[in-house]
Order: structure tokens, then C-alpha cells, then sequence
């Protein structure tokens, strides 16, 4: 007996044996034109207590596949009376939970904000290299200004960022600007060592607390 006609019939048993429990309907077609490969698709169609169901089973040489959907029925009971309701069973795939946002290990990657997650690798390599790069800090101002507007970034970014500048009131004007898209705030608190100015200082702990 070839392998192709084992697995048709272990199949087939397969299909009767379900047929006891439940109510099926089965259509099979086979293709024995091509010797070498000859293939067989056996579709089912379920009903039972619990559901309905279609399968696909296909045999191809000695291998079989299965591909089945399923819509489960639940019964709920409300006032003695028993009532069906039926559920279609999806698959849904979750967020990635890891992600990359340039500052290697950085507990803020994968917080959001108004709905928002903070800037990832790629984003964040620019927008700091642009920065970077701006030798006139009232210009670094403007433009970190206008991006910090439009983004969300982490704690480890937002203190990268606040390095850039010299000038302490700059920096205080940039915090002001960028806490509010801070996905983590509660990690920038330490972030009020970097005024020497106690008043300034203060003033930002203030702004972080406020967040």
C-alpha cells in the first residue's frame, strides 16, 4: 500500500469517527492524473452542540495538512431560559513587546503617553544628530523646540537632550518644552542636578513633579 493511499484512508477513518458525535457533511475530490505526486482534498463541514466547524484536510504524496476555522456557540442563562450566542474565534496578535529607541537599555521604550510610545531608534538617532551638530545653541533651541512639540520621547532621551545645552535658562526653556511629551517623568526627577543655579533647579523639579 503506498503512502498516498495510507494517508487517504487514515483520513477518512478520521472524518467517520467525527461523524458519530456530530453532523458532518463531506466533499472529496481526488487527482490521481500525476503518478509521482497524486493528491487528495477532503472538505468537512461540522454542526454540534458546541459549534460549527469547517476543515480542510489535504493529502499530497504520503503528507497531510489540516486547515480548520471554528465558531463556537456559548449558552448563557437569563430569567430560567437558556440562550445561545455566537462567538467567532479570532486570532489577535499583540504588540511586540520589545522595542528599540536608541539608548540601549531604557525602561521607557515600551511606555506610552496620550496614546503615544516615544520615539524609536531610527527617529531618535536623527532627530539627536541634527541637534548635535547645531553649533549656534539658539538655533539648537528652535529646532529641538519644534520637534519636541510634535514627538514623545523617554526620561534617557529628554536628559540627552537637556545635555546639549550650555546655557542654563535655554535649558530650562528647552525642559519646559519637552516634559510634557515625556513618556516616563517620574525617571527625569534626578535631572534637577544638571542647573547649578538652585533656583533653577528647583524650578524643574517642580515642572517634572507637575507631569
Amino acid at each position: 500500500m503506498t503512502p498516498f493511499v495510507r494517508a487517504v484512508l487514515a483520513s477518512s477513518l478520521f472524518v467517520s469517527s467525527v461523524s458519530f458525535a456530530q453532523e458532518v457533511e463531506m466533499d472529496m475530490q481526488v487527482d490521481a492524473d500525476n503518478q509521482d505526486m497524486p493528491a487528495a482534498r477532503i472538505k468537512i463541514r461540522t454542526s454540534g452542540p458546541e459549534g460549527d466547524g469547517n476543515a480542510t484536510v489535504r493529502v499530497r504524496g504520503g503528507t497531510t495538512t489540516t486547515t480548520e476555522t471554528r465558531t463556537e456557540t456559548r449558552t448563557t442563562t437569563h430569567s430560567g431560559r437558556g440562550h445561545g450566542e455566537t462567538v467567532q474565534v479570532r486570532e489577535v496578535q499583540s504588540e511586540p513587546s520589545f522595542r528599540d529607541c536608541g539608548t540601549r537599555s531604557d525602561e521607557g521604550c515600551t511606555t506610552r503617553r496620550d496614546g503615544n510610545l516615544p520615539m524609536d531608534a531610527s527617529t531618535w538617532r536623527g532627530f539627536y544628530q541634527s541637534l548635535k551638530t547645531e553649533s549656534n545653541e539658539i538655533v539648537r533651541e528652535e529646532k529641538a523646540g519644534k520637534m519636541l512639540k510634535r514627538v514623545y520621547l523617554t526620561a534617557v532621551q529628554f536628559g540627552m537632550v537637556l545635555d546639549l545645552f550650555n546655557n542654563e535658562i535655554t535649558r530650562l526653556d528647552v525642559a519646559k518644552v519637552a516634559a510634557p511629551h515625556v513618556v516616563d517623568p517620574q525617571h527625569a526627577l534626578g535631572f534637577s542636578s544638571k542647573w547649578n543655579n538652585s533656583i533653577s533647579g528647583s524650578e524643574y523639579t517642580d515642572l517634572i513633579t507637575e507631569q
